[in-house]
C-alpha cells in the first residue's frame, strides 16, 4: 500500500511501528499454554485445539486507529517520540470524542512509552508497575463522563510525578476543561488526535484484515467514522472488501440524521447566509483532507431574521452539504427534560453540547434570545437565569475548541440577547436572513412544486407572494395540493394554486389601513437621515415591515433614541392623518415605545430630574408600582407621537406614494421605498372609510441597534 506524506514531511512509517507493537502485545497476552488434560478435552469434543485457538491475532480496529492517529501527532511534534520514550515530557493529548480516549492511553502505554515505562493510572492509581529499572509515567485519561473529570482533581498527583521526574501524560476531549489544572498549565506537548482520512482507514482495514482494499472512502465520509464503526464492521473474517462495504454501510446510516432533502447549493432567499454556508463547506472539505487547520474555518454563525424566513431550514441544507449530523436544541427543550429544576435544565444543557462534542457535528440553537440579557433579568430569578446564560457561555467555549463542530444561534430578537455571547470567539459573526425577493420565491415554489406544473410560468404568481416566507410559501403548496386531492384523478393546476393563495383575504379598507400603517414607519426612518434597511409588505393576514436602524448612525445619544420612539409611533400617526382615527394594530408599537422611554428614563441617564440614578434593567421596572414613573414616560412618549405628527403631515405626499405602491404591489424593498419617498407628489389615496373600527392583525419587527 503507497505510504502517505501529510503536511508534506510525515509518512506512515511510525504508524506501522506502532502497529508491530500493537501485534507484540497482543501475542504476549495470549502466550497461555493449555494443560495436556484441556487438549484431551478437546479432541474429544472435535474442536480446534486449545494451541490454535491461541495462535497470535491481529489487534481491534478501534486500537490500530488509535495507534495510526497518533503516531501521525506524534510524528508532527518534533522531538516529541524521543521525549516520550527517553525523558519525562508532559504532554496533553485532544482526541475527537469521549470514545477515542481509552484506545488512545492503551496506545499512548504499548507504543508512545513502551515496555520499558510503567504507567500508573492518575485517577485510580492502578499501575502496571514491573520493577526498579522502569521508567514511570503518570496519565489521566478523563472521557468527561465522571464527576471526578474536571480541573481541580488530581493536581497534587501531577505535582509529586513531575517532581519524581516522571512523564505525566493527560488525554481527553478537552483538557483545560476537565483535566487536572496544573497539568494543563505544566503542560511541554499539545497534540491533537485528527479524525480518520481515507489513507489512516485503509491502513486500519489492511491491518485488521491481512488485506490490502482494493478502494478507499472519501475523505468526508473517512472523517465521519468513530471508533464504534470499527469495532462493528472491521474484523479479520470479513476481509477486506467485506469490511470496507460494512463500514461503509454503517457510516452512511449513521452519518446524517437530517434524511433527504434540499442540499444548500439548491436553496434559494438566503443571500449572505448561503455565501456563508457554501464556503463552510470547501473549508470543512480542506479540513478534512488535512490541507487547513479547523481554527482557520469560521464555524459559528447568529442567523437573524423573522419567523419562517429559513434559519432552520439553512441548518438544515448546511447538513445535508457537509454530511454532518444535526443537533438540534433551545432552552425551552432542556427545560422541558423534567420539571425545569435549574440543575435538570444545566443537565440537560451539558449533556447536548457533551453529545456534540463527541463527534463533528452542526449544533443548532434555535430561539436563543430565549437566554435573555443578564443586564435585564428581574430580581425574582436573577439567580436561576444567569446560572443559566452563564453555563450557555462556558459550553460555546468548550463547543468552539473542539474540531468539527459548527456551531449555529438562531433568533427574532438579536437586541435581547446577552452580549457575553455574541464576542469574539463565540458567535461573533451575525448574518440576516431577509424576506425572499420574486427570484427567490420563484425558485422556492419550483422546489415544492417539484414535478407540477412544469410549464406554468411562476414568476407572476411569485411576485404576489412577495412578503412571504419559505415556510408561507411550502404551506401554500400544501393547500393548493390538498384542493387538488378533492377532485379523484386530478393533477394539481394553477387553479388551485390560485384558490390557496385567496385565502384568508384581507379586505381592501384594511389592506390599505395596513398600507399606511407600514408606510408611515418608512416615513419616520428616511426622515432619520441614516442608511436604515427598509423592507415593507402587506400579506393576507395584515402587514409587515422591518426596519434594520443603521448601528454606524445609531450613538445611543437621546436623540438617537427619540429618533427611535419616532419611527415605532410613526404607523399610528400615518393612521391618524391619513384617515381621521386610528386601529388597534399599533399596539406592539406602543409596547416597544414604551419600553424604550422607560429605558430612557430609568435606566439610560435621560431623566431630567434623576440623570445620575439608574434603577437597573428595564426588566425590573414595574411602572404599576412606580407611578412616578408614568408621568415623564407618557411625557416623553407625547412628545414622539407629535413629532411623528408632524413628519406625516410634511411627508404626506411620500407617505402616500408609498402607501399606494405598497396597496397594489403589496412588498416593497428598500430601494423602492426610498425612489417613493423622494418622488414626485402623488394624488390622494382613496377608499379608506372615515369610521372603521376594524382592528389591524399585524406583525412589526423593529430591530434597534445591539448593545
Amino acid at each position: 500500500m503507497q505510504e502517505v506524506t501529510v503536511s508534506g514531511t510525515m509518512t506512515d512509517g511510525l504508524a506501522r511501528t506502532f502497529i508491530d507493537l500493537l501485534r507484540r502485545d497482543a501475542t504476549h497476552g495470549r502466550e497461555i499454554m493449555p494443560m495436556p488434560i484441556e487438549d484431551d478435552l478437546d479432541e474429544t469434543l472435535g474442536v480446534p485445539s486449545r494451541q490454535e485457538a491461541f495462535a497470535p491475532q491481529s489487534p481491534h480496529a478501534d486500537l490500530v486507529a488509535a495507534a495510526v492517529m497518533l503516531a501521525r501527532a506524534i510524528d508532527a511534534e518534533d522531538g516529541l517520540l524521543r521525549a516520550l520514550r527517553r525523558s519525562a515530557p508532559v504532554v496533553t493529548i485532544a482526541v475527537p470524542s469521549g470514545d477515542w480516549t481509552m484506545p488512545i492511553e492503551q496506545a499512548v502505554r504499548i507504543c508512545a512509552l513502551g515496555a520499558a515505562c510503567s504507567v500508573r493510572n492518575g485517577d485510580t492509581s492502578r499501575s502496571d508497575y514491573g520493577g526498579p529499572e522502569r521508567r514511570e509515567a503518570l496519565v489521566f485519561a478523563r472521557d468527561g463522563s465522571a464527576s471526578a473529570h474536571r480541573p481541580d482533581k488530581g493536581n497534587e498527583g501531577v505535582g509529586e510525578a513531575i517532581q519524581s521526574g516522571q512523564a505525566v501524560i493527560g488525554i481527553a476531549t478537552d483538557p483545560a476543561r476537565t483535566l487536572p489544572r496544573d497539568l494543563v498549565r505544566a503542560t511541554e506537548y499539545r497534540i491533537a488526535i485528527r479524525p480518520l482520512d481515507p489513507s489512516a482507514l485503509a491502513l486500519v482495514v489492511e491491518t485488521v484484515t491481512g488485506q490490502v482494499p482494493d478502494r478507499t472512502f472519501d475523505g468526508v465520509l473517512a472523517s465521519s467514522c468513530d471508533l464504534t464503526d470499527l469495532r462493528l464492521s472491521v474484523h479479520a473474517n470479513r476481509g477486506a472488501g467485506g469490511a470496507m462495504d460494512r463500514l461503509e454501510a454503517l457510516v452512511r446510516s449513521g452519518r446524517s440524521n437530517v434524511g433527504e432533502g434540499q442540499r444548500l447549493e439548491d436553496m434559494h432567499g438566503l443571500g449572505e447566509a448561503k455565501a456563508f454556508g457554501l464556503a463552510l463547506v470547501e473549508d470543512l472539505r480542506l479540513w478534512r483532507n488535512h490541507k487547513i487547520r479547523f481554527k482557520d474555518c469560521e464555524t459559528a454563525v447568529l442567523l437573524i431574521g423573522p419567523p419562517g424566513c429559513g434559519k432552520t431550514q439553512f441548518a438544515l441544507a448546511l447538513a445535508r452539504s457537509t454530511g454532518l449530523p444535526l443537533l438540534a436544541g433551545s432552552l425551552g427543550q432542556w427545560q422541558a427534560e423534567r420539571d425545569g429544576h435549574l440543575g435538570h435544565t444545566l443537565g440537560a444543557m451539558r449533556a447536548y453540547f457533551e453529545k456534540a462534542r463527541r463527534t463533528p457535528c452542526i449544533a443548532l440553537i434555535d430561539e436563543i434570545d430565549s437566554f435573555g440579557d443578564r443586564n435585564s433579568f428581574a430580581e425574582h430569578h436573577r439567580d436561576y437565569s444567569s446560572q443559566v446564560v452563564n453555563a450557555l457561555l462556558e459550553h460555546l467555549d468548550g463547543a468552539a475548541s473542539r474540531e468539527g463542530v459548527v456551531v449555529i444561534g438562531a433568533t427574532n430578537h438579536p437586541g435581547r440577547i446577552d452580549p457575553a455571547i455574541l464576542r469574539a470567539g463565540r458567535l461573533d459573526r451575525h448574518i440576516r436572513i431577509d424576506l425572499p425577493g420574486t427570484e427567490d420565491l420563484q425558485g422556492i415554489l419550483r422546489h415544492y412544486l417539484g414535478g407540477d406544473l412544469k410549464d406554468f410560468d411562476l414568476r407572476p404568481f411569485a411576485a404576489r407572494l412577495r412578503g412571504s416566507t419559505g415556510a408561507d410559501v411550502e404551506a401554500l403548496v400544501r393547500r393548493a395540493r390538498g384542493l387538488a386531492r378533492r377532485r379523484p384523478g386530478s393533477a394539481l393546476t394553477a387553479a388551485d394554486l390560485a384558490a390557496a393563495d385567496a385565502t384568508p383575504i384581507l379586505g381592501e379598507a384594511m389592506r390599505l389601513r395596513a398600507s399606511i400603517h407600514e408606510g408611515g414607519h418608512a416615513v419616520a426612518a428616511i426622515a432619520r437621515g441614516a442608511q436604515d434597511e427598509i423592507i415593507l409588505s402587506v400579506q393576507a393576514t395584515g402587514g409587515l415591515s422591518t426596519i434594520s436602524l443603521d448601528a454606524a448612525s445609531f450613538s445611543q445619544t437621546e436623540a438617537d433614541f427619540l429618533g427611535y420612539l419616532v419611527i415605532a409611533l410613526a404607523g399610528r400617526a400615518a393612521e391618524e392623518v391619513m384617515l381621521g382615527e386610528v386601529s388597534a394594530g399599533a399596539v406592539s408599537d406602543l409596547a416597544e415605545a414604551t419600553r424604550c422611554a422607560v429605558q430612557m428614563e430609568a435606566r439610560l441617564g435621560f431623566s431630567a430630574e434623576f440623570p445620575l440614578v439608574s434603577l437597573g434593567s428595564d426588566g425590573e421596572i414595574d411602572l404599576g408600582r412606580m407611578p412616578w414613573l408614568l408621568r415623564p414616560v407618557q411625557d416623553r412618549l407625547n412628545a414622539a407621537y407629535e413629532r411623528a405628527l408632524d413628519l406625516m403631515r410634511t411627508e404626506r405626499n411620500a407617505l402616500e406614494r408609498i402607501a399606494r405602491a405598497l396597496f397594489r404591489d403589496g412588498h416593497l424593498e428598500n430601494a423602492q421605498v426610498r425612489s417613493l419617498f423622494a418622488g414626485p407628489p402623488s394624488r390622494d389615496v382613496h377608499g379608506a372609510p372615515a369610521s372603521s373600527k376594524v382592528s389591524l392583525r399585524r406583525r412589526t419587527e423593529h430591530l434597534p441597534p445591539e448593545r
